[in-house]
């Protein structure tokens, strides 16, 4: 099992200097200025403020391309990478933006905001190829690009086998089915976020309070919280 302390959890705009501990997963967060030098740092409006690390963002009005660069990496290992933005009017022009990001070169995906106070989640699951990986903001004209927090978790080589080195992952979606509840770390050791899924009126859900536990071969090591509600 990956540690925690192999995480790499930042915070974008923060202006202050020191981090802190998230209130649900208690994990540290940082400030994003060690990662990157261009952006500004920039508050949403209080009335979309919800929780510590969707306070603010690091926008970039200038540039064409601009990239967070993480190190400390560990060359051909796998990781989850993800990225959150949420608009919250930062700028008051009540504008939302469709932009691009890339893992170093590469196309991840286009992040396409709907909504002031709506999160968007961006994720990938990718083999490093060295020891430092860059995420790019890329401007297509279609809007100022932000980015709200930077999330990098390591994984075991063995999980996602559809993931290597000749190609990623790139979240669609990821439920915890017939609950209320979302789950992520520490429920889930590799911190993936698991959106909850309550029933509709048509299904049967079904739970227990046992510890539900795979005995077979594993690639994805759903974590026993997940696998306890279902419809």
């Amino acid at each position: 099992m990956c540690s925690y302390a192999s995480f790499i959890s930042i915070d974008c705009g923060l202006p202050r200097e020191t981090g802190y501990l998230d209130d649900t997963t208690k994990l540290p967060y940082v400030p994003d200025a060690g990662f990157i030098d261009a952006g500004t740092n920039r508050n949403i409006s209080p009335e979309y403020k919800a929780g510590k690390s969707w306070g603010n963002v690091r926008s970039f009005p200038d540039g064409v391309r601009n990239c967070y660069t993480l190190r400390s990496l560990v060359a051909g290992l796998k990781y989850l990478i993800r990225a959150k933005f949420m608009h919250g009017n930062y700028d008051g022009l009540n504008m939302w933006p469709i932009f691009d990001i890339h893992i170093d070169v590469n196309y991840w995906q286009t992040v396409t905001i709907e909504y002031g106070d709506k999160p968007e989640i961006a994720e990938i699951i990718t083999v490093i190829s060295s020891d430092s990986v860059q995420v790019c903001l890329i401007n297509t004209g279609s809007g100022t690009p932000f980015i709200s927090s930077l999330e990098v978790r390591p994984l075991k080589n063995k999980l996602y086998p559809q993931s290597g080195k000749s190609q990623a992952l790139v979240l669609a979606f990821r439920a915890n089915v017939g609950s209320d509840e979302s789950i992520r770390y520490p429920d889930d050791p590799h911190d993936r976020i698991w959106v909850e899924w309550s029933a509709r009126p048509e299904w049967l859900p079904i739970s227990t309070t046992n510890k539900v536990h795979n005995n077979v071969t594993d690639f994805f090591e759903v974590p026993s919280a997940v696998m306890q509600t279902g419809i």
